[in-house]
């Protein structure tokens, strides 16, 4: 509708669209050239890029090229939506089994993004719904992910403020590393009051076909439902992933 376009959002798109395009990086003044603004506006444009990953800047020309994330952005969003027919039927026989809520969730470039969730009548308003985004460090679907994650971002995680969330949210790097480590040697990752308190929650990794780690599949609950049932829940929840994964969970028959 006219009248309500953000006119910075529009150049930073034009912008991308330029460097996609372009067959060598581009300096400032062709970028400001080419969206028609001065070169210092031009800059903050691309410097914001860059530091949302969009961009990248050689330190030598002072040129700019398409970033690595939005690599990981259009890989996610084509995964996205196989990924959801796939897994809707299984989330809803879960749940169903179980009574708990289910949720599917993808790695974003700073949290982990809810991309499908079916309620439960017993928690219908638990944990969330799709479109939320969570901090890695204090939910299990972000330690899932960052296990098998690349470790730049395990490094940008563990390294960056660990604000707390719950009663339980790792608040030191070695607390958080060891969780990951726990979750690689078990095959799917526990929390309890560590994003909200009270609540339990469990993830399990989704493998995409060349058996990389592409998202997680997760159920959630008063801690009081949760943890009486561990053992069961996370059997059921590895073989629901396992499902939905496009190569068998290696982890399935780990012993929970």
């Amino acid at each position: 509708m006219a009248g309500y376009e953000v006119e910075g959002v529009r150049k930073a798109f034009t912008a991308l669209r330029l460097l996609a395009t372009s067959p060598r990086p581009l300096g400032i003044t062709e970028i400001s050239r080419s969206l028609g603004v001065s070169k210092a506006s031009a800059f903050r444009l691309m410097h914001t890029l860059t530091l949302e990953g969009m961009a990248k800047k050689d330190p030598q020309t002072k040129s700019y090229r398409l970033g690595p994330d939005l690599a990981h952005l259009g890989h996610a969003a084509t995964q996205a939506f196989d990924l959801r027919r796939e897994a809707i039927p299984v989330m809803e026989t879960l749940t169903s089994t179980l009574g708990l809520p289910t949720f599917l969730n993808v790695p974003g470039s700073r949290e982990v993004v809810c991309i499908e969730h079916v309620a439960s009548l017993s928690n219908l308003d638990l944990y969330g719904r799709a479109g939320r985004t969570m901090p890695y460090h204090a939910c299990p679907s972000g330690y899932v992910l960052l296990t098998w994650a690349s470790q730049e971002l395990i490094d940008r995680v563990v390294s960056g403020p660990l604000q707390p969330y719950a009663a339980n949210t790792p608040r030191e790097p070695g607390e958080l590393l060891a969780i990951l480590e726990h979750t690689r040697e078990k095959g799917y990752a526990y929390g309890c009051a560590d994003l909200e308190d009270g609540v339990s929650s469990l993830a399990a990794p989704i493998h995409g076909p060349h058996g990389t780690v592409i998202a997680s599949l997760g159920i959630a609950g008063f801690s009081v439902m949760i943890d009486q049932r561990l053992d069961e829940l996370a059997h059921a929840l590895m073989a629901a992933a396992s499902q939905v994964s496009w190569v068998s969970d290696p982890t399935l028959s780990t012993t929970a």
